[in-house]
């Protein structure tokens, strides 16, 4: 009774709507079962030929017309539960490769339109209609149809001819237009990709030019480790070599033994080295995983230098040149730097101080005159001048 109650607690609102009404069904065809079977018995005589019969005039009155309409349901229930049937047996059966799986699934898809057409004609031949007449009538209907649907009847065509010419099945990891993603299902019309993240993506299949199937030859996982240059390289590349079968037992999903391919680039501060090993495409990334973390431990262990980022502190007083003299100074600056108390500079006595060379950039340089103050007139004259010329009257011009 707890399992009961608790399966019931996990579905969503739209699982518990489904189920209720997938009950109602089932009950529903349960019983127009039993009165298709028994209902000489529980109605009047001849109730099962009515409901059962196709292309029987409509004689009028309700005697007549009430048997049409359980028929119409019993037809229904009886093709919708039939595609419903195969449906689950389809997704319930284990299928030996992917391209039976996908096939299977494809007859599913092909039977559901085939099971709704039927209900159609069965529901139509119940009023009366002439079968024969309406499938030639439907003849050119199609055709006219088939002319203003082109884009579905393509979708049809590529449908069926990427599941004859095995270009992907039902469980391939693909690549359609940068979309990367499992094939979940293949229809007449359009295919089902779901990635990673759970997003479902519905492709019309005439719209799949070039698809890239991944999971037709065993993929590349690769591994990119790093070490100083102070690090013996050949000594490293001896230790990759030795322990590729001890890398290879903590890779559970690795095909064979991961090889160590050779410098991959010499960066700024470190060396790359790259190492590969094959996988299925839908283990690759955790066994890209398993290799990290693999090789990771081999270089902790065997006390090989990994290279991380450093971050280097600079100050103009480090670099200043009197630090070079000035060794108290260089402490204040370091303990600053520490986040100590400064220490306190040491006191000398004027006896023992000694002399300090002037330093270059402290000896004063004597300013050399201008060799233009020779020919400079004094101030006072060069202000009358000034003045003579500024109160000269001009004589004026003739007309």
């Amino acid at each position: 009774m707890k399992n009961s109650q608790s399966w019931w607690s996990k579905k969503e609102k739209n699982g518990k709507i489904n189920f209720i009404l997938l009950c109602l069904f089932w009950a529903l065809a349960v019983t127009l079962l039993v009165i298709a079977a028994l209902g000489d018995t529980l109605f009047a005589s001849g109730f099962t030929s009515r409901v059962l019969a196709l292309n029987k005039p409509l004689a009028g009155g309700w005697d007549d017309i009430w048997p049409r309409l359980v028929g119409m349901a019993f037809y229904f229930c009886l093709f919708v539960g039939l595609s419903s049937i195969i449906g689950f047996l389809i997704k319930v059966m284990k299928f030996t490769s992917r391209k039976a799986a996908t096939i299977a699934k494809l007859i599913a898809s092909f039977l559901k339109y085939a099971f709704l057409l039927a209900t159609i004609f069965v529901w139509v031949g119940l009023w009366g209609v002439d079968s024969t007449a309406l499938l030639v009538s439907a003849g050119i209907v199609a055709l006219i149809i088939g002319l203003g649907a082109q884009s579905l009847i393509s979708d049809i065509i590529a449908g069926l001819n990427i599941v004859f010419e095995d270009e992907y099945h039902v469980g391939d990891i693909v690549v359609v237009d940068d979309f990367r993603g499992t094939i979940q299902e293949i229809g007449l019309t359009t295919t089902k990709i779901l990635d990673p993240a759970g997003n479902l993506k519905i492709i019309n299949n005439s719209q799949i030019s070039t698809v890239v199937n991944l999971s037709d030859h065993p993929s590349v996982a690769a591994c990119l480790m790093y070490i100083d240059y102070d690090e013996d390289l050949v000594r490293v590349e001896n230790l990759l070599r030795e322990n590729a079968e001890d890398i290879k037992k903590q890779c559970p999903h690795a095909i064979d033994t991961p090889v160590y391919l050779g410098v991959s680039g010499l960066q700024d501060g470190y060396i790359e080295l790259k190492m590969i090993c094959h996988c299925k495409e839908e283990d690759r990334f955790q066994t890209e995983r398993d290799l990290n973390r693999a090789y990771c431990l081999l270089f902790l262990n065997s006390g090989i230098d990994y290279p991380y980022n450093q971050l280097m502190l600079g100050s103009r007083a480090l670099t200043h040149p009197q630090d070079a003299n000035d060794p108290e100074q260089l402490k204040r600056i370091l303990a600053r730097l520490a986040g100590d108390p400064a220490p306190k500079a040491e006191k000398h006595s004027p006896a023992k101080e000694e002399e300090v060379a002037p330093k270059p950039f402290d000896t004063p340089h004597p300013v050399e005159p201008s060799p233009y103050l020779d020919q400079a007139k004094p101030v006072q004259e060069a202000s009358k001048e000034a003045n003579a010329a500024a109160t000269t009257v001009l004589p004026n011009k003739p007309q």
